[in-house]
């Protein structure tokens, strides 16, 4: 029997007799487009984050876009993003940003990004824009060092936005949870994430309320009342199809990633191959939610390869770096980005839901234990 990567089809299973009757309301109403169950699931996703609002948009991606043309920097602006991030972060900000200067910065042990190459960053760069966006993401689950990167961005008169589509639920050092922390914040809802709708999705939050009405603006065309604009938006909104089944899975996230830490505390345990390195945990993180668990090896196919000959389903995040992608060759950095270049051919994410049973973990650890990919 194959060990699913994930498993969708369960969630399914605990909220299909509390969305069923929903859909046929919505169905018989009609209010396909900003319907109450949006509404309800912004009150309680901000609720459920820690902040004043919440605005659901159409995608992840969109998100970013969204919450960096709503923070309205002007004139010569410079943008600090994480080297191994997904390609979505810089799309998304370049999208609402076209002619900044993107500096790429290297990551930690932890796989976030770098806070002493960030301050040594902006000490040569900062001086040269009008303005600065930092961009962390909080990778795989686990939060950046918010504490140091919102220090070093008051010292250096910086905005920050945290990509969080990785890591809802996650707790950083001073308790507050990812998408609080910064002056906005992205999170993306794509099926496969920790909290994910049945399509695509995603949503805004800040504790600021020039902010939040910013983006209400830009995700509806630039418009509060119908055919009066405001400004230039897009048709940016979150379906309300999907705000019925995200509401009613945020109502089992806590549950579901308490899970997959007991997972996570299975693998950390019972594997003892010296030749795969675990992830480790900082500090400063109080709360990781393991959307990601991955490992790294030295023989990525081998070991891949094997865990499939084993029927255990496998993945790879990421394994091209954004300045190696085509569309990117050209951008600079003021370090080598060391760590994220030698981490993305040595990545390995491992079987990784709420609904993984202990054998089944305990078969993965058991094949990887073997070493017989090493041969």
């Amino acid at each position: 029997m194959e060990i699913s990567f994930n498993n969708l089809a369960a969630q399914w299973k605990i909220i299909e007799s509390d969305v069923k009757p929903q859909l046929e309301r919505l169905f018989e109403t009609s209010a396909y487009i900003n319907g109450p169950a949006v509404k309800e699931f912004e009150k309680e996703f901000s609720g459920y984050v820690g902040t004043k609002y919440a605005m659901g948009v159409s995608t992840g991606t969109d998100a970013i876009k969204l919450a960096t043309t709503a923070l309205q920097l002007k004139g010569n602006v410079g943008v600090i993003i994480p080297a191994n991030t997904f390609i979505g972060t810089i799309l998304g900000v370049e999208e609402a940003l076209p002619n900044a200067e993107f500096i790429l910065v290297d990551c930690d042990e932890y796989y976030q990004i770098d806070t002493v190459l960030l301050e040594q960053t902006l000490k040569q760069k900062r001086s040269s824009w009008d303005e600065c966006l930092v961009v962390p993401v909080h990778l795989y689950g686990h939060c950046a060092d918010m504490i140091s990167i919102m220090n070093i961005a008051k010292e250096y008169n910086c905005k920050v936005l945290e990509d969080a589509s990785q890591s809802h639920g996650t707790i950083c050092e001073n308790n507050f949870k990812t998408g609080s922390v910064g002056h906005i914040a992205a999170f993306s809802l794509y099926p496969g994430k920790n909290l994910g709708a049945c399509g695509d999705g995603g949503i805004i939050t800040t504790n600021d309320f020039q902010l939040a009405k910013n983006v209400e603006l830009l995700r509806n065309y630039g418009s509060e009342k119908k055919y009066y604009y405001e400004l230039k938006g897009y048709n940016n909104r979150l379906d309300t199809i999907q705000a019925i089944f995200l509401k009613e899975k945020l109502k089992h996230l806590t549950k579901w990633n308490e899970l997959r830490n007991k997972i996570a505390d299975l693998y950390n345990k019972n594997i003892n191959n010296t030749k795969v390195i675990k992830p480790k945990l900082a500090d400063y993180c109080k709360h990781h939610t393991y959307h990601i668990y991955c490992v790294r090896v030295k023989s990525r196919d081998k070991f891949m390869q094997y865990l499939r000959n084993n029927d255990i389903q496998c993945g790879i995040h990421y394994p091209v770096p954004i300045e190696e992608t085509k569309p990117y060759t050209y951008l600079g950095t003021l370090f080598n980005n060391r760590k994220t270049k030698k981490f993305s051919r040595e990545l390995v994410s491992l079987p990784m839901h709420p609904f993984m049973t202990q054998k089944e973990v305990e078969k993965v650890c058991k094949v990887i234990n073997g070493r017989y990919w090493e041969t």
